[in-house]
């Protein structure tokens, strides 16, 4: 969530790259739920048995969703529907991608129990 909100990506008024954050720029955040990222190519065919059970998945999204309108303003958080067949459409601005990733967990992410 700190990351998201404070990578310095945009440009400030005077043009400099990598000046401003989304909370400089007051900006929307829209967040997608991907856990086909999570797949495994087998052969020709991806396998997710190492993706987040479902159950248990939307609920990590969903807290985090709520942690990144408790460091941000609620009405810029955006999202869609957990699980959802979804079109998003987005405009890149730029030849950059930055993939983050949180460290190296020390447990198997199925095997944490769900907060109370």
């Amino acid at each position: 969530v700190r990351k998201i909100l404070n990578l310095r990506v945009f440009e400030d008024e005077s043009g400099k790259h990598w000046s401003k954050s989304v909370m400089d720029k007051q900006y929307e955040v829209l967040c997608v739920s991907q856990f086909t990222l999570q797949c495994i190519l087998k052969g020709n065919k991806p396998d997710y048995h190492m993706a987040m059970p479902t159950e248990q998945a939307e609920c990590f999204y969903n807290n985090f969703l709520e942690q990144l309108r408790k460091a941000y303003k609620p009405e810029l958080i955006k999202d869609g529907k957990f699980g959802a067949y979804m079109q998003v459409h987005i405009q890149n601005d730029g030849p950059v991608t930055i993939e983050l990733e949180s460290p190296a967990a020390t447990v198997d992410p199925k095997q944490v129990s769900e907060p109370e």
